[in-house]
């Protein structure tokens, strides 16, 4: 509850400032560095002014590790998004097929990759960890 009160009474402070939001790479990442986060976790950035969790993999029909395929196939996953404590929105998103890429509250965010690759014969792996590329703009 006082973490609560007290962004509420940042982000009141913050309105009095100017817009300086600027497109780009988002704070302590560049356009190219991936962000990794395992399944149930959550990571914020932009000095917390972002938060993505991982919350699920709807399904995941990508080629096997050690298997040759026609094509490499998909997983569909479900993230959920916030923007400075704003309410959550959750979105569908894909390794290999569209939509792949989603723009919430002037961020874009990227599905890079999803790891580890399934096992032929074996059940899904409890241990995924989605690759994301974060910026603004």
């Amino acid at each position: 509850m006082k973490r609560m009160l007290m962004f509420a009474a940042l982000a009141g402070v913050a309105g009095c400032f100017p817009n300086t939001f600027r497109t780009g790479p988002v704070p302590g990442t560049d356009a190219n560095q991936e962000i990794a986060i395992p399944l149930g976790e959550t990571r914020t950035l932009d000095e917390q002014r972002f938060a993505v969790s991982f919350g699920r993999v709807m399904e995941d029909s990508r080629c096997p590790s050690g298997a040759q395929c026609v094509s490499a196939g998909n997983a569909h996953l479900a993230l959920v998004l916030q923007e400075r404590g704003e309410a959550t929105r959750t979105v569908q998103l894909n390794t290999h097929t569209d939509p792949r890429v989603v723009r919430h509250e002037g961020y874009r965010v990227e599905v890079v990759g999803l790891d580890p690759l399934p096992a032929a014969g074996q059940p899904a792996p409890e241990n995924y960890v989605v690759r994301l590329r974060i910026t603004r703009g």
